[in-house]
């Protein structure tokens, strides 16, 4: 039943925003075109953003210090598995699942790993992302202590992930 529900909702709702356009004695097409126009612009001026920040993560991986990096955390105590997931937290939330998804499989859900990366992911965002798109958008050419704020944030997190679980 609730299968049917939801298959059904988003043609309904696309079909009564169709029918008000219509109707409507307002101008909604015209809004509806200048959002588009606008989120367009938008999606424009933040691509040399997340084109450069593809780019960084890229290099990040395949240079290998993300590998020694790992290698250094689980020397300092960190569960096995995962800090290669502490590493692509902070920079990808599709790669940072996928990890999640890897250490449930690997060590179990109830694990100590899977309990903190759970903690982790429901407690913390992409901040690389966050501070590089969001700031652009915004225009703030400078960060100032932003990146450092959200690293020290990150660090809390984990360390009340690791001390809860």
């Amino acid at each position: 039943m609730i299968e049917r529900i939801s298959a059904g909702l988003i043609p309904a709702i696309i079909a009564l925003c169709g029918v008000l356009i219509l109707t409507s004695k307002k101008p909604l097409f015209d809004s509806f075109i200048s959002g588009a126009r606008r989120g367009f612009s938008t999606a424009i001026e933040l691509f040399p953003t997340l084109c450069v920040l593809f780019c960084a993560v890229s290099m990040f991986s395949s240079c290998g210090i993300s590998d020694m990096l790992a290698g250094l955390l689980t020397k300092l105590g960190i569960p096995e598995g995962l800090a290669p997931f502490l590493l692509m937290r902070p920079v990808s939330g599709a790669a940072s699942t996928a990890m999640l998804t890897e250490i449930f499989e690997a060590r179990g859900a109830d694990s100590r790993a899977g309990l903190a990366a759970s903690v982790i992911m429901a407690s913390s965002d992409t901040m690389i992302y966050v501070v590089s798109v969001y700031q652009s958008a915004a225009g703030i050419k400078r960060s100032r202590g932003t990146l450092a704020a959200a690293f020290a944030a990150m660090i809390a997190v984990v360390a009340t992930a690791l001390i809860l679980t």
